[in-house]
């Protein structure tokens, strides 16, 4: 299920009885924001406003498309090996520090669209016809929509010469589906930790940049995500109400460092905190027994059995990591980009925030990419890199599955000298193509959870196309 309106559809058809509107429950404002009208923000105060932010708002955020596949046209072809070599407003997600390094305006706008397609081949199990037990995760979506950037330089902002490079980035991508997605897991059934689990929501990411020396910068970042303590009212007539109130929930932080101790040297690292979703949702269980008085079919009166049923889900899980990359110029021509990501995985409490009986594993994903210039204008990328699926074998509770990813990926950036003769600086197009490739792995369970399984034993494999295209403008 996608929405929180659809969680408590989710409950009704598995109890397959009403569900009746209850009281709105919802949690405190800690972590959202308000901006008051009247005095302006001067530039000079960004720096202590923005550390201000990361001190009073610790609770994590959420994950969304940039955590699974990448934030730019550019960083995807590259394999996302962009911790050294990141600039413009992907940086607020892959090293916020590379900000600084952004002389002009720069206004991005690019589509992406993932495309997910996962089996699961149980050993022995039910005819597969059956609608109650699909052959892949259920929602199971692709994740489809637009995405924004923008970096302001201060110094072109103001009208005194800055000391050392200021920046700001802002990125989003916003999914065609829903503005926020919260899953509902069934027990009974598997679902993808990776790809059912955290892509589909909207999320800000902020970033603030600044050179320290002539070879060092230094960046901090926040990821601030809609929150659904949602109240959903459903009865049983058509006209009635359902209800949903979004707002921004508190921010997770990532930080950077960039040094350049050569021209032809770059090295980055960045640190994320942990992220995920947290939502409530409540609702009333309302069962009916039809009752008519003997020897007066007329009158029917009906007595009620009510159960008010209150659930916390953790959704969108992103783990803390940390990311080492390096970046070479190796001719005028070619350039290479390497990095490494620790991933904690084991801070993975499952869906409900309980302990699952099975760790999940730390993971080390190793990245790599290539830049050739063909031309002044043109330059073709290309990008590589392996994840381990952190899913070990759960043989009781819930049943969470994941795949080793391999993923190779290509792409292209061509950028116009003042195209049209419209605009004074130049535009940059980038293209790119990512193929996932699922390596097949095995899960068993103790016991089947599901009357319809008599061997809830599978093997899960499937494959991913993700591709998309960017314009980037410059002022």
């Amino acid at each position: 299920m996608t929405d929180s309106s659809r969680c408590a559809g989710n409950s009704k058809r598995m109890q397959g009885r009403a569900i009746v509107p209850d009281g709105p429950r919802g949690r405190s404002n800690r972590g959202s924001v308000s901006v008051l009208p009247g005095r302006r923000l001067r530039p000079f105060l960004l720096v202590p406003a923005l550390l201000a932010l990361l001190t009073a708002c610790p609770v994590p955020a959420g994950a969304s498309f940039f955590n699974t596949f990448g934030a730019s046209a550019k960083g995807m072809a590259l394999g996302n090996a962009m911790a050294a070599i990141s600039k413009g407003w992907a940086s607020v997600y892959y090293n916020p520090a590379a900000l600084a390094l952004s002389k002009d305006i720069e206004f991005s706008v690019g589509v992406f669209s993932a495309n997910p397609s996962i089996e699961t081949d149980f050993v022995e199990g039910p005819d597969q016809d059956l609608p109650q037990f699909p052959r892949q995760p259920p929602s199971l979506d692709s994740i489809t929509g637009p995405s924004f950037g923008l970096v302001l330089p201060i110094q072109r902002m103001t009208p005194k010469q800055l000391p050392v490079p200021v920046a700001l980035g802002f990125g989003v991508f916003v999914p065609r589906q829903a503005l926020v997605t919260t899953r509902v897991i069934d027990q009974t059934f598997p679902f993808d930790v990776i790809f059912q689990e955290r892509n589909a929501s909207l999320a800000f990411h902020f970033g603030l940049s600044s050179r320290i020396t002539s070879a060092l910068y230094l960046g901090v970042g926040l990821v601030c995500q809609f929150v659904t303590p949602a109240n959903v009212q459903l009865t049983e007539t058509a006209d009635s109400p359902v209800e949903l109130t979004a707002r921004l929930g508190a921010p997770a932080v990532l930080a950077g460092l960039l040094l350049r101790p050569i021209e032809r040297l770059r090295i980055g690292l960045v640190y994320r905190q942990k992220s995920q979703i947290e939502s409530h949702w409540n609702a009333v269980v309302q069962t009916r027994f039809p009752l008519s008085i003997s020897g007066n079919p007329d009158t029917a009166y009906s007595l009620y059995r009510q159960t008010t049923l209150e659930r916390e889900y953790v959704s969108g899980f992103n783990p803390e990591n940390v990311s080492f990359g390096a970046a070479y110029r190796i001719t005028e021509r070619w350039r290479i980009t390497g990095e490494v990501t620790w991933y904690r995985w084991s801070g993975y409490k499952g869906p409900l925030g309980a302990g699952l009986e099975s760790e999940f594993n730390n993971t080390i994903v190793p990245r790599i990419g290539v830049i050739y210039r063909i031309t002044r204008k043109l330059e073709a990328r290309g990008g590589f890199y392996y994840e381990p699926t952190p899913v070990t074998n759960q043989a009781t509770g819930f049943y969470p599955i994941g795949n080793d990813r391999f993923v190779p990926s290509v792409g292209v950036g061509y950028t116009f000298d003042a195209p049209w003769g419209i605009l004074a600086k130049p535009m940059t197009v980038d293209g790119f193509f990512q193929y996932h490739f699922l390596k097949s792995e095995d899960f068993n369970r103790a016991v089947p959870d599901n009357p319809i399984t008599r061997n809830p034993d599978l093997t899960s494999s499937g494959s991913v196309y993700n591709l998309g295209v960017e314009l980037t403008f410059r002022f």
